[in-house]
């Protein structure tokens, strides 16, 4: 039996790194040998426990981490018709059951027995050195991008949802609160969307540096200097068209809705992991905006591929540390520590 090297997280604070046997792929499926993959806030916030779906019992352990990957086929199951040994390969973030009308229609999210990439009811992820995956939830990777931008397809596809779902258009004023990776590659993703004006919002210089220097008209530390008066200074008015809401943080999520102009949207892209209090209905609903939800990167990945592909987008930009994946098992509890600096760590399984 061939086995490989894990990152298993066996409970909330319990990730170890194991040998387990090496998935063997059935019809139509295909294992494939990881290259890359990133670190994320969410992994972050299961392995603590925090996380709402880890206190509702969505998460079943143990599991393996990692929904941020990129690599190469190593090996087909029978009835495979789109990939070769060899293929540069991304995978998407959830996996349906293949058979139910929803999944037939290309629409896996609405499937009853969908399963989350390395999160929610977890099909297992890419802290390991392979992982299988259903021929219908792979991409191919674009000679032209490498495995580093591959693994950052996922965070990109979620940041351009949520562009989408503010309904962005060409010439619109955009504001998006919070610098991390999700934000920036928002922001990026606005400009060029078509938005005449795209500002940032966060607490660390040096990430709104990386966003600034990826385009991006102006940032606002809100340690320094309030919302409105960031806005006015940078928008020449007080308020925007559309808000991304990308920072976890329900001060700011409130305090947007009297950023937006009438017949305005925001959408919401963060996870808050406690309920929200005293939300102001009466003032959403006089305002007469669009609020929409952005629970992932649904149907992204080919515009993303397409964008990295062209060379309008390099995620890479984000990338602040890079580790080998024995290292995430020290890196991981101290996601938080030097937050001053840390955007993107990448794992590299070469």
């Amino acid at each position: 039996m061939k086995t490989m090297k894990v990152v298993r997280l066996l409970a909330p604070g319990n990730l170890k790194m194991m040998d387990m046997p090496r998935p063997v792929p059935g019809p139509h499926q295909v294992l494939c040998k990881v290259k890359r993959v990133g670190v994320c806030g969410t992994d972050y916030s299961i392995y603590t426990g925090e996380a709402s779906f880890v206190k509702s019992g969505a998460v079943h352990f143990p599991m393996t981490l990692g929904h941020e990957w990129s690599g190469t086929v190593a090996e087909l199951g029978p009835d495979v018709a789109q990939f070769k040994v060899g293929d540069r390969v991304v995978g998407d973030t959830g996996v349906g059951c293949g058979y139910c009308t929803d999944c037939m229609l290309g629409q896996w999210p609405k499937c009853t027995k969908m399963q989350a990439v390395g999160t929610v009811f977890a099909w297992d992820g890419g802290y390991a050195e392979y992982v299988l995956m259903p021929e219908r939830h792979l991409f191919h990777l674009p000679d032209a991008v490498s495995f580093d931008n591959g693994a950052l397809v996922e965070p990109s596809a979620t940041a351009l949802y949520s562009v989408k779902k503010a309904q962005v258009q060409i010439g619109d004023t955009v504001l998006v609160q919070g610098s991390g990776p999700i934000g920036i590659l928002a922001a990026r993703l606005a400009k060029l969307s078509g938005a005449s004006k795209v500002a940032i919002t966060g607490r660390k210089d040096s990430k709104l540096k990386t966003a600034v220097d990826m385009g991006i008209d102006g940032a606002i530390n809100t340690q320094r200097e309030s919302l409105l008066d960031g806005v006015r200074r940078i928008f020449g008015a007080p308020k925007v068209d559309r808000i991304i809401e990308a920072s976890g943080s329900t001060e700011l999520f409130r305090e947007s809705f009297g950023l937006i102009k009438s017949g305005g949207a925001l959408s919401v892209v963060a996870f808050y992991d406690k309920p929200l209090k005293e939300f102001d209905i009466d003032q959403f609903v006089f305002s007469d905006i669009i609020m929409a939800a952005v629970p992932g990167s649904l149907g992204m990945f080919p515009p993303v591929l397409n964008l990295m592909a062209s060379g309008m987008l390099d995620a890479t930009k984000i990338v602040t540390e890079r580790a080998p994946l024995a290292k995430v098992t020290e890196l991981l509890p101290k996601l938080k520590e030097n937050a001053d600096q840390r955007i993107k760590i990448l794992l590299e399984l070469e």
